[in-house]
């Protein structure tokens, strides 16, 4: 299992590598729902505490729900999740939900 507290070393650079990265490894559909669980608690860590990926992860999941998806390339969330949501922002828009419930989207620019 991936700790969302260790920083990941390869092609950290790239745009949304993070993001791509966290969607192969918590929201596969072979991954448990306790890798949720271990995320969502990764990312209500006050912001000091939050691993260097986990604070990459969430800025770049807003900034792709924001509407701000250049660099995204085509099909990678689907070819790292293979989620079955139908759209990118339809997958996004849950992975959203099920982190923070109850809190409001990113507003799309």
């Amino acid at each position: 299992m991936r700790d969302p507290d260790e920083p990941r070393d390869e092609n950290r650079e790239e745009p949304f590598a993070i993001l791509i990265d966290y969607a192969a490894t918590f929201f596969h559909p072979e991954t448990t729902p306790r890798l949720i669980d271990t995320l969502r608690a990764a990312v209500r860590k006050p912001i000091e505490e939050q691993g260097i990926d986990t604070r990459a992860f969430v800025k770049e999941l807003r900034q792709a729900l924001s509407g701000d998806t250049v660099g995204l390339p085509d099909e990678a969330l689907w070819d790292a999740a293979e989620y079955s949501d139908g759209t990118d922002e339809a997958f996004l828009k849950r992975v959203w939900e099920e982190i923070f419930p109850g809190e409001a989207l990113p507003t799309r620019q």
